[in-house]
């Protein structure tokens, strides 16, 4: 017995969607482990999100011509548009190392970022079993677990920040790239709690 009814467009789209997420999230990563070459990196990342930024629009474009759609088209747009925001706020976080010509990332920054990249690898994983019966708890609750880990992260980052560093300027970047990182964290637990909505939801 099907969890819902069989589209394998949507449902093809919404997995190439995270899918890209998980890329980006990956990027992101590499962004900080080969720092000097940071600006070909978030170009890579720049191309990520206008490839996602296409693909919603090709998701969106087709909910409003289908007359027949598996689960609510509302659902598919909020499916959609939760991920779009994810690597948007990736994207926005690699052009900001730029913009804050950041000459080297902290220890902090770089745990955090794994965490993220570790959420969209998740998330990712549900979103291949949204088409079947299968139970994606053991990720839902992975990204939960993941955000905490994530705002232990930032809370410990900005105190060390404001203990060991002296430039207002060096401070004012770096919590505000925190914030964003813990933000972009956030937004990976808005897709899972978006996610499981639908499902309980066309149970």
């Amino acid at each position: 017995m099907r969890l819902i009814p069989r589209d394998d467009k949507y449902f093809n789209m919404l997995n190439q969607l995270a899918s890209r997420v998980k890329e980006g999230g990956e990027v992101f990563v590499q962004l900080f482990q080969d720092y000097p070459n940071r600006s070909s990196y978030a170009d890579k990342i720049k191309a990520i999100e206008v490839a996602c930024d296409e693909l919603s629009a090709r998701i969106t474009q087709k909910l409003n011509t289908s007359f027949i759609t598996p689960i609510d088209r509302e659902d598919i747009y909020l499916l959609t548009t939760e991920l779009d925001d994810v690597i948007d706020m990736i994207n926005g976080l690699a052009r900001r190392m730029l913009i804050y010509d950041v000459t080297k990332p902290r220890n902090d920054a770089i745990q955090i970022a794994d965490v993220l990249a570790n959420a969209t690898v998740e998330i990712e994983r549900a979103f291949t079993m949204l088409e079947h019966r299968e139970n994606f708890k053991e990720q839902l609750q992975a990204i939960g677990a993941l955000e905490k880990q994530a705002d232990q992260l930032y809370s410990e980052a900005v105190s060390r920040l404001f203990k060991e560093e002296k430039d207002p300027i060096e401070v004012i970047k770096w919590v505000s790239i925190y914030e964003s990182l813990e933000n972009s964290v956030d937004r990976c637990k808005d897709v899972a709690e978006a996610l499981e909505a639908v499902v309980v939801k066309n149970k």
